[in-house]
């Protein structure tokens, strides 16, 4: 049962980076050279590759929904050695001007320790689109997501 319950919280971790919560980080991740980004999850940190330490939101979210979630099925904190969250973050996929949008390519991995097993979780994202430009109509590009 436990290694059920691991390999959900891996693969949810990965879901929930580059989903709606994401969307109050994505102008700070606009602005940062393609890179890695690995997210402590037990930490609540986030660091990018090339420009090292980010204060994201995502990070204290993910942080709060493991505690939660491990609250819940009462499991200790403690019986985890690490929880991160990496991505590989590409932006020149598709050529764009970026100070009026940019496309993300976002290729996600967790990895969730325990002292008897690791547990992966991976999710690829393709061309998420972010308009740096406010819209007024509301339509497509206001939070970053086309359908």
């Amino acid at each position: 049962m436990r290694r059920k319950i691991f390999q959900d919280v891996a693969n949810t971790l990965c879901h929930m980076l580059v989903g709606w919560r994401m969307g109050d980080d994505i102008d700070v991740l606009a602005v940062l050279p393609d890179g890695t980004l690995l997210v402590d999850v037990l930490a609540g940190t986030a660091a990018h590759s090339a420009a090292g330490a980010v204060h994201l939101r995502i990070a204290g979210e993910l942080q709060a929904w493991l505690r939660h979630r491990l609250n819940v099925i009462q499991i200790p904190v403690q019986a985890l050695s690490s929880a991160q969250v990496l991505a590989e973050i590409r932006t020149d996929r598709l050529a764009t001007n970026r100070k009026r949008i940019v496309s993300f390519d976002v290729s996600v991995r967790s990895v969730i320790s325990t002292d008897e097993c690791r547990y992966t979780g991976k999710l690829h994202e393709v061309h998420r689109w972010h308009s740096r430009v406010p819209t007024t109509c509301g339509g497509p590009g206001q939070d970053g997501a086309l359908a």
